[in-house]
């Protein structure tokens, strides 16, 4: 969610932004995941109830309500064009079962931009906590940093 946040801000006030990284960033996942992945049957109970419980590899079942989706459909970002006038970097694993390679690469050929750049590790997780992976992070952040 971190990642579609940023790009709602870049959105919004580009102006106020310098550099973007993101890791494993899912915009618009409620309508293009979670929605979409739902069945005829799940949907019917979700309008009925309001809610649908997503299983989570992180501990206790995700929450999906309708307020999330409807509130997720005002804000979608891959409709319209995403310009993102300053330097970008997309972080990714190819081993992410939460976020696909496919999602960041619909991302990267979406967006416009004069620097931007997908950078796909290969074997790492939606946790992208292994120390080569944060070592990139920091280099990633230090190098939008010192373009700024």
């Amino acid at each position: 969610m971190g990642g579609w946040i940023s790009l709602l801000l870049a959105r919004a006030v580009p102006e106020k932004v310098a550099g973007l990284v993101t890791i494993a960033a899912a915009p618009d996942f409620t309508e293009d995941g979670f929605w979409a992945g739902m069945t005829g049957e799940m949907r019917t109970r979700f309008e009925v109830e309001g809610y649908l419980d997503h299983p989570s590899d992180y501990g206790d079942p995700l929450r999906i309500t309708r307020r999330l989706i409807e509130e997720g459909r005002g804000n979608l970002v891959l409709r319209s064009p995403l310009l993102l006038p300053f330097p970008v970097r997309f972080l990714q694993g190819t081993a992410d079962e939460d976020v696909s390679v496919a999602t960041a690469l619909r991302l990267f050929e979406h967006a416009e931009g004069p620097d931007m750049r997908l950078t796909l590790v290969d074997g790492a997780d939606h946790r992208f906590s292994t120390p080569d992976c944060l070592d990139l992070i920091a280099s990633s952040v230090a190098e939008i940093s010192a373009r700024a």
